[in-house]
């Protein structure tokens, strides 16, 4: 019979604390009387399934059985002429006023004293009296083992009745009552066990009893106490939240003797506490049953609620399990609830800034942290469970983690909530993966696209181009960081690659088009094709120095070429001014052809005569066009000439290129 320790179990057990108490051992009595009402043990019972030690959490429930007829005990119902003198009871006597209340420590405060009533009542009128309180249920809750250590929990129960017209005693006695209830209130509410459920059932009993008892006198008092044990020291460290024992106490007088009963003789087990009380079919006689559980400590958390509130609750009560494997699992589910109600912080704190100027992307930054951390805790955590020993531990704990899960997703309701969760669970899904390469350029840059939006929300939290302390050392935020480091170079190894044979400037268009235009939010892929613009300009410029020089020394090598051409020109042009067979206008063609011809040359010499070093890497790939240029321009002066002037056979110093 499990529990779970909230406010009002602890004020049930309380009452039942007193009940026990008062119900298990009569140690004494003091009374006006030569005799007084008391309470005998009649049966006790006790289980054979015994608990195991994990079940440390003790509790006892009290039950006023057949409490109608407490006034028939006072009058002496069922003694003899010799019975009833010696208890100064006449026949047909019955009491006006009767009181009956627990008294004990409190076990969980030393020093502090508990008085509860049980029963307060007017029964001047037999005929017209209400009926008298039966009080039941738990009295004490979930007193830990330690604090039984040192012996069992005892409670004084005592009865008072009156019979005569005087008032003194009878307002001396409500005044009593009074000041031990302002006590007892007192120190219920300050102390781990609660006063409610006492509020709730006896106390308006009280009241009304009180009110009551206006013109009650006391000419005739009687005055009785006597001893419960509530809860056993020996039977706390052997049985778990179960019935385990029980002891039924018949009210009377102590000159009467009392038989056992046999209520109980075929019970082997109880699955409920109430089902002790419905095996007594006696009613004839006034009993008090006193029944003892033990359990363990209930992890139930059907009330599941993320707040402050219910986490310190649970965290405190987490002390009392003693089952370690039981105890790992709670401790790691009390965490989860931990990071859920921080989340729902931040989450709050998100919202608040959406409609504002300033958006506060710390906290959404924090959310993806937070959520993060729930997500993989939950994965780990359930991993585990797959190994418990228990199967009702891996069942239920599997359910409330999947329930938070659930919880929590449901708080993330608009766009930009739902992206902050679409990053966050896509770094608890990829953590450590390193098979981008097996992806397609899309799905890549799919996956810079959803990181990117964490990425450029974290830029405007730049104060001075720096990103602030609490964002950077956020795990999710490295881990992002990384990620995105890994995708994009998987992306940019796929994507930018130039075909062969593509000139050095057509290689930088293609290169800066794919960083601009296809994949603008890949960083890494525009900060590697300006990489790879540098690379393929310093290759270009190694290459240009290198056939600078092949071009300077080609010059300087062939100058006794050069000038062979021109000369041959000019030879030809003097030889045939005059003559028949090459007309005038071939020879004024020539002419222009011999004036560009040493434009030309006095070009290619004023290039091969630069100091390259001095040259600026797109001075030297200049220079170096402007050569092609001048070179083809010779190639189609000299190709107009062939066969003519020249024989292209004689000419290696420009048919060789170099």
């Amino acid at each position: 019979m499990p529990f779970e320790p909230t406010i009002v179990n602890y004020q049930k057990m309380i009452r039942f604390l007193f009940l026990l108490l008062a119900i298990l051992t009569i140690l004494n009595h003091t009374n006006l009387y030569s005799q007084a009402i008391t309470a005998s043990p009649i049966e006790e019972w006790t289980t054979e399934d015994f608990p195991n030690s994990d079940f440390n959490l003790n509790s006892a429930y009290v039950y006023l059985v057949n409490g109608h007829r407490l006034s028939t005990v006072f009058s002496g119902e069922g003694l003899n002429r010799t019975e009833r003198k010696s208890v100064n009871v006449k026949k047909g006597d019955f009491p006006k006023y009767m009181y009956l209340a627990v008294s004990l420590k409190n076990p969980m405060k030393q020093g502090d004293d508990l008085t509860i009533p049980l029963m307060i009542h007017d029964v001047r009128d037999p005929a017209n009296a209400s009926n008298v309180v039966e009080y039941g249920g738990r009295f004490l809750e979930n007193i830990p083992d330690e604090v039984l250590k040192d012996g069992d929990i005892i409670a004084k129960v005592k009865f008072e009745a009156i019979k005569g017209s005087g008032s003194s005693d009878f307002w001396k006695k409500t005044a009593q009552i009074s000041v031990d209830l302002g006590k007892t209130a007192t120190s219920l509410v300050a102390a781990p066990l609660s006063l409610l459920s006492m509020t709730n059932q006896v106390i308006p009993q009280v009241s009304k009893g009180l009110n009551t008892l206006e013109d009650v006198g006391s000419k005739g008092k009687m005055s009785s106490e006597f001893y419960i044990r509530l809860l056993n020291k020996e039977m706390s460290a052997l049985f778990q939240e179960k019935v385990v024992s029980a002891t039924l106490y018949k009210i009377h007088w102590d000159v009467d003797k009392t038989r056992n009963s046999n209520f109980y003789t075929e019970l082997r087990t109880a699955d409920r506490v109430d089902q002790l009380k419905e095996l007594i079919t006696s009613r004839n006689n006034c009993y008090i049953l006193v029944v003892q559980t033990k359990s363990e400590y209930n992890t139930d958390h059907s009330e599941l609620a993320y707040n402050q509130q219910y986490i310190a609750r649970k965290s405190k009560d987490f002390r009392k399990i003693r089952n370690i494997e039981k105890k790992e699992v709670e401790k790691e589910f009390l965490e989860i609830l931990k990071l859920a109600l921080e989340l729902r912080k931040q989450l709050q704190t998100f919202n608040n800034s959406v409609d504002t100027k300033y958006r506060d992307w710390q906290a959404f930054s924090k959310m993806i942290d937070l959520y993060y951390d729930v997500r993989l805790l939950k994965e780990e955590q359930v991993a585990k469970l797959a190994n418990a020993k228990d199967p009702l531990i891996r069942d239920k704990y599997g359910r409330l983690y999947a329930n938070v899960i659930n919880d929590v997703d449901l708080w993330f309701t608009s766009e930009l909530l739902t992206r902050a969760r679409s990053i966050a669970s896509y770094l608890v899904d990829y953590r450590g993966f390193v098979g981008y390469s097996t992806k397609d350029t899309k799905s890549l840059y799919e996956d810079i696209e959803l990181l990117n939006f964490y990425r450029d929300r974290v830029k405007q939290t730049e104060i001075q181009g720096k990103i602030p302390k609490e964002i950077e050392s956020l795990e999710t935020y490295l881990i992002t960081k990384k990620q995105l480091n890994l995708i994009e170079s998987a992306l940019f190894q796929q994507a930018f690659r130039v075909p062969d044979g593509v000139v050095a400037s057509a290689q930088k268009h293609m290169l800066l088009n794919m960083a601009t235009n296809q994949f603008p939010l890949c960083e890494l892929c525009s900060e590697k094709v300006q990489e790879k613009i540098i690379e393929i300009d310093r290759a270009t410029y190694t290459e240009n120095v290198n056939k600078y020089m092949r071009v300077s020394s080609d010059y300087y090598n062939n100058l006794n070429c050069y000038d062979n051409i021109y000369q041959k020109l000019d030879s030809f042009i003097r030889v045939n001014t005059d003559s028949l067979t090459v007309s005038p206008f071939m020879l004024k063609a020539m002419q222009k052809d011999k004036e560009e011809l040493t434009t030309l040359f006095d070009t290619y010499g004023k290039i091969a005569s630069q100091d390259y070093s001095a040259l600026k890497p797109e001075e030297l790939a200049e220079l170096l066009g402007e050569y092609e240029l001048m070179r083809e321009k010779l190639m189609v002066l000299l190709q107009r000439l062939e066969g003519v002037v020249y024989n292209k056979n004689n000419l290696p110093c420009f048919y060789n290129r170099p």
